[in-house]
């Protein structure tokens, strides 16, 4: 796991380092153009940017555009002369000034855009490349003139940009309309900003590039954000002792499926399977149970619990409600029911409305509960529009996990998982052969499974923690499920993610056990 930072604990982080190690801010700067030119150099290369054709910064006033005057000074050391800079501001500021005179010194092109504007349109329609340091993280509203003009041009001109640190134009409030000159590349410093990767804005930034080795790998500042990695996934899913039985792997209860939508519940039972759930069952309504005892196998297809069955207390390890299965009263009733056992609950699609009505009227659960929205569905439980939630998932989820008093699974291109704690992880998934019909049924699943073998192996009331757990777990293997899938498939159907999950999750097994 990566920390991620909201631009304003950036920029006490920058403070920091720069008071408690005694590092000047020119110094930072100048190891932020080292590593900097690193990444860049090998697409500079590439394009022929600085050789063939320009390599053009492009400059604002604050740390942006020092950071890239001084990257393009070392571009210059490495032997790179076809240079040009674009001032959007006579006055860059201290340091960028600095900078700015050097290359000055050194015979770079130096244009102002206020007074050079048909040179500086012609530079940039020429340029392989644009090096964006318009404005950077200090942005707390919509660019403006002459800066905003300057973004228009670099848009227009059709050159590919590489941002320093985020995109020119992004703020954590940004909305369409608001000026923004999107990258091909991001070049993010390490600990990288967290609004990169909030959903609406996640595709302005381009491919992320990572610039590490500017500040200390254990000053990280204040981590509001984690951001999840394959490599996490061992140490997020319940082991599974080699000496396990079917109940002790997790008795999962699925409820799910109406007519026409047979198909949700099949796939999330069965993904609930590979996800290491050694018994799961399926209750169903009676008019669909004949087609979903020919559909399925390994899974216990069975009517609807009585009361007294519910009453009597289940040997459940966890519960998954609602895929595919309809907002009726008798659904709500049951749910009520469900809730009030006090068992680790998955709430997915229709249940996510039903308990969105539940808690209008002040319906408290017992258990942890984790739901599993999609935009469209995060914005009915929050009362809010769906572009809202995926415009800044930080400044709303924390507070709709704890209203809801449940863990929140947020899904999208990139997934956001939140506690009602604050704790908040995310996954860059960016795949979208996973944008298909039963993929969010089959993640729903994974979770049950992992929620209910890790249940069935705790003594006690199943903590936040494990929980949160199994959430990240369950959405980092959902996530290379969709990888694999496309790369052996190219667009598949949502049921050839259930074996990649569990060949992925028995991956992470301890080989060979026993004797030798």
């Amino acid at each position: 796991m990566k920390p991620l930072l909201s631009c304003e604990a950036a920029a006490d982080l920058d403070r920091d380092v720069q008071v408690r190690m005694k590092l000047p801010a020119g110094t930072l700067m100048e190891v932020a153009a080292l590593r900097l030119w690193e990444v860049l150099a090998p697409l500079a290369e590439e394009l022929g940017a600085g050789s063939s054709g320009p390599l053009t910064a492009l400059c604002g006033a604050g740390n942006n555009a020092g950071d890239a005057l001084a990257l393009l000074r070392q571009a210059w050391f490495s032997g790179r002369r076809n240079l040009a800079v674009v001032l959007g501001r006579s006055s860059p500021g201290d340091l960028a000034s600095l900078h700015l005179e050097s290359l000055r010194a050194l015979g770079v092109r130096i244009l102002a855009w206020d007074s050079e504007e048909e040179e500086c349109r012609l530079l940039m329609g020429q340029s392989r490349l644009l090096l964006d340091g318009i404005a950077g993280t200090g942005l707390r509203g919509p660019l403006r003139d002459p800066l905003a003009s300057l973004v228009g041009a670099a848009l227009a001109s059709g050159a590919a940009s590489a941002a320093v640190d985020i995109p020119s134009g992004l703020f954590e409030g940004w909305k369409q309309g608001d000026p923004l000159l999107p990258a091909r590349w991001t070049l993010a410093i390490e600990p990288m900003k967290r609004l990169l990767f909030f959903p609406r804005l996640r595709g302005l930034c381009g491919k992320i590039l990572r610039v590490s080795g500017v500040f200390p790998v254990d000053e990280p500042g204040r981590c509001e954000t984690l951001l999840l990695e394959a490599g996490d996934l061992p140490d997020l899913v319940p082991p599974s002792a080699p000496d396990a039985h079917k109940g002790s792997r997790g008795r999962v209860a699925v409820f799910a499926g109406a007519l026409g939508s047979t198909g949700a519940a099949s796939m999330a039972s069965q993904a609930a399977l590979a996800a290491g759930a050694g018994l799961v069952s399926l209750f169903a309504a009676a008019e669909i149970l004949p087609i979903l005892s020919a559909k399925l196998d390994a899974v216990m297809v069975k009517p609807l619990p009585s009361e007294e069955e519910l009453s009597s207390g289940p040997r459940w390890d966890a519960i998954l409600a609602g895929p595919g299965w309809g907002t009726s009263d008798a659904n709500r009733v049951l749910l009520m029911r469900l809730l009030a056992l006090g068992k680790p609950t998955v709430l997915d699609a229709d249940a996510l409305s039903l308990y969105a009505s539940l808690r209008d009227e002040g319906f408290v659960p017992k258990g942890r509960l984790i739901l599993t929205p999609h935009p469209g569905e995060l914005a009915r439980l929050a009362g809010i529009e769906a572009e809202a939630a995926l415009g800044n998932p930080p400044a709303l989820l924390p507070a709709i996990a704890e209203r809801c008093a449940a863990l929140i699974i947020f899904k999208s291109h990139c997934t956001w998982i939140a506690t009602p704690e604050g704790e908040l992880s995310v996954w860059e998934g960016l795949e979208s052969a996973l944008a298909t019909a039963g993929s969010g049924d089959v993640l729903a699943g994974v979770v049950a499974g992992l929620l209910g073998t890790a249940a069935a192996a705790s003594r006690d009331a199943l903590s936040v923690e494990t929980a949160y757990k199994c959430a990240r777990g369950a959405v980092i293997c959902h996530g290379r499920a969709g990888h694999r899938a496309r790369a052996a498939n190219g667009w598949f159907q949502a049921p050839a993610l259930i074996d990649e999950v569990g060949r992925i999750l028995g991956s992470i097994l301890p080989a060979e056990p026993g004797l030798h």
